[in-house]
């Protein structure tokens, strides 16, 4: 924390600002879904959806060459209850990158799993369409997405957060969070240390590189957090994953393990996918399989997604979803899920 804050006081003497920079960009999506869960106890098996996001970004050159800026994500869909997704501020130059704000931290921004193969709304690793994400289509503990799970993982709790420099196609990230339960509430001091987690680190390894036409990631990624709460226990996660690229092809798997404890057991999961792109036209197949130690439960799924781009910015997809959860508690939730899509992005 010292090194940060001399690090940040040393860019906020820099020289006067010679080029600024303001952008603004935004998205909706318009979604139709209709599935069944054994789980699911809804008068309706379909429904429509809108995801809506207005992204503001801003940033200072300044004449020694550090850049300052910042970026405000804002939620822009009727009756949503925190209308800001993101929002935080940073400086780059030859140091690297510091961010402060709530903002993902780098045990989740360096990740790479199944989902880099390319997945839209309602496929394996992104299962929030209307019917996947109401709440009653999964029932059981094991994770649907290879993403560490909250409390060790901090979201967009506010945090601060360090990137170094690309060496030679590796880079390395720190993020601390001090309460991980304000996610996105933009202020840590009202935190408790004796409810949740608090005091969490996140690092990040990646590589990125390319070779006579092979792409390649890399990523792996670890965090810990801890909890005065009894029982007391701290909670660790790991996790890691490979994408490769070629003639269009994306082949990407990954996976996470994190340990609770007595605050909520052992769970890890694994993926792994294969996109296609060619003109306007993507494709992919994802499959995922989690487990939650502590219930017994286990989730087995796959998806197929195809997308069309109609013109630049405008694109239309079709997803279908299967999985199936063994519940530790006896008996099965069977799955089955379809969703479409509009989108325009500016």
């Amino acid at each position: 924390m010292a090194s940060s804050a001399i690090v940040g006081a040393a860019v906020l003497v820099a020289s006067p600002a010679a080029a600024q920079e303001l952008k603004l960009s935004a998205f909706q999506q318009f979604m139709v879904s209709g599935g069944d869960s054994d789980g699911d106890d809804s008068d309706r098996g379909f429904g429509f959806a809108t995801n809506t996001e207005i992204h503001v970004n801003g940033s200072i050159m300044a004449d020694n060459g550090i850049t300052f800026g910042f970026r405000v994500e804002l939620e822009a869909d009727a009756g949503a209850t925190n209308n800001v997704d993101e929002n935080s501020v940073w400086a780059s130059g030859g140091f690297g990158k510091l961010e402060f704000g709530n903002n993902d931290g780098v045990e989740d921004t360096f990740m790479v799993n199944g989902s880099n193969s390319g997945v839209d709304y309602g496929g394996v690793g992104n299962p929030t369409s209307n019917f996947l994400d109401d709440g009653n289509a999964f029932v059981g503990a094991a994770r649907t997405s290879v993403d560490l799970r909250g409390g060790v993982e901090s979201s967009d709790a506010t945090k601060i957060s360090y990137t170094t420099p690309n060496f030679s196609g590796f880079s390395m990230g720190l993020s601390y969070t001090p309460n991980t339960a304000h996610d996105g509430e933009g202020n840590s001091f009202t935190g408790s240390d004796d409810g949740g987690f608090h005091d969490q680190i996140g690092v990040g390894l990646g590589y990125e590189g390319e070779f006579n036409g092979f792409g390649l990631e890399l990523a792996l990624v670890g965090a810990y957090a801890s909890a005065d709460e009894e029982p007391e226990d701290d909670a660790y996660g790991i996790g890691g994953g490979i994408a490769v690229s070629f003639s269009g092809f994306t082949i990407a798997t990954g996976a996470v393990y994190d340990d609770f404890d007595d605050n909520g057991g052992k769970g890890w999961a694994w993926d792994a996918g294969i996109g296609y792109a060619a003109g306007p036209w993507s494709f992919s197949v994802n499959g995922i399989y989690s487990e939650d130690d502590d219930s017994d439960d286990e989730l087995l799924a796959g998806s197929a997604n195809v997308g069309y781009n109609l013109a630049p910015g405008v694109s239309v997809f079709l997803t279908g979803y299967v999985g199936n959860e063994d519940l530790g508690a006896g008996g099965d939730n069977d799955i089955v899920a379809v969703t479409s899509g509009l989108k325009l992005a500016f």
